[in-house]
């Protein structure tokens, strides 16, 4: 049985492709799910491009990359505040993680159809998941500027 998808991207597009008015803009049904952390840029910049799904794509990997370097600059910092066991603690869970975010990933791309709406979707999780991964290390670097 094929799972019924309620995506933000989709029911967007879907509802600027037919013309139907909606009370929210596309930003604002994606911000419904989106993990704090998300750019404003990110949100005009989606509201900018409409229903065209390139600049959609062009949207999202300018916010992955924003959220890589921001997890990436989180990762730098917490590991500069901890000793030398809990740094190894936290390089084997960036590494699991990393491990997880890939295989994430791969199962949602072969789990998602091969249609444009489908890929914008995969990115839009992989950001969602990046931006997470820095709130969680943002919020570790937080305790250990506390201690």
């Amino acid at each position: 049985m094929k799972t019924v998808k309620t995506l933000a991207i989709s029911a967007a597009l879907l509802i600027c492709a037919t013309g139907a008015i909606a009370a929210d803009s596309t930003s604002q049904i994606i911000k419904r799910d989106a993990p704090k952390g998300i750019t404003a840029a990110f949100y005009v910049c989606i509201d900018k491009a409409g229903s065209d799904t390139i600049a959609i794509g062009s949207c999202l990997t300018t916010e992955r990359q924003t959220q890589d370097a921001r997890l990436n600059a989180a990762y730098k910092a917490l590991l500069g505040k901890l000793n030398a066991k809990a740094k190894e603690r936290l390089v084997s869970a960036e590494r699991t993680w990393l491990e997880f975010h890939s295989k994430s990933s791969s199962f949602e791309s072969a789990l998602y159809s091969n249609e444009v709406v489908d890929d914008l979707q995969v990115t839009e999780n992989e950001v969602f998941r990046l931006c997470e991964r820095a709130n969680t290390l943002d919020k570790y670097l937080t305790i250990t500027n506390d201690q």
